[in-house]
């Protein structure tokens, strides 16, 4: 895959990093910030992945405060990228739910040591004293079991169907788990647990979306 000129369109309630073959959005829902991911729309049509990847939000009305659904984020900070500038972005955002407190680094960019794909990193910490059962990060991926190709704690992957060329990966790092569920007959649940540590008042969570192409996917393989 060629280098790609990432551009970054802010507003007070839209922020939307995008390359030829992704689209990060973040959108300020109420007190927060909610996001979901495109991929590969400019190989389709441009509407057809449309929030391919969603995320499902915490409920501070009905969830248990010791089970985290999806973190919350009410701030969002453009944060210096590690590298060439132009071949990504990165985002800082933090937010509280009950007694957590929640931040994020996330960063979209290009995998050219491995397989060419286009990567939206989320590296999460959870900061609360009080108990913590989970510590989860929630999707709606729209998209149904005849697309799913592979699937076990560490990675998903689905292709094929409306993804065309492309493959779409759940990447677990740093130990996360991966959970998998049908939600209807055109959509799955996917979700990322962190391994916690007992005793610490500190949780991290890092998982990746990746997208690449079939041929570039089956390189690494």
């Amino acid at each position: 895959m060629n280098p790609i000129d990432w551009q970054c369109n802010e507003s007070d309630d839209r922020v939307v990093i995008q390359g030829p073959d992704a689209r990060v959005t973040f959108l300020r829902l109420g007190d927060r910030w909610i996001h979901h991911v495109s991929f590969g729309f400019r190989r389709q049509n441009d509407a057809d992945l449309d929030e391919l990847v969603s995320t499902e939000e915490s409920d501070p009305q009905q969830d248990d405060p010791a089970r985290v659904v999806s973190p919350v984020y009410q701030e969002l900070h453009r944060h210096a990228f590690a590298g060439d500038q132009s071949r990504g972005f990165c985002l800082l955002l933090t937010g509280r739910l009950f007694h957590h407190h929640f931040s994020a680094a996330v960063t979209v960019s290009v995998d050219h040591d491995r397989d060419g794909a286009v990567v939206v990193d989320f590296d999460v910490a959870d900061r609360c004293r009080a108990e913590v059962a989970s510590l989860a990060a929630t999707y709606l991926v729209r998209l149904g079991s005849s697309a799913l190709r592979d699937a076990d704690s560490e990675s998903i992957v689905w292709t094929g169907g409306r993804l065309g060329e492309g493959v779409l990966t759940l990447r677990s790092e740093a130990g996360a788990i991966l959970a998998l569920a049908e939600a209807g007959r055109q959509g799955t649940r996917a979700q990322a647990v962190a391994r916690l540590a007992p005793g610490s008042f500190t949780h991290r969570l890092n998982y990746q979306w990746r997208w690449a192409t079939t041929a570039e996917a089956d390189r690494t393989r």
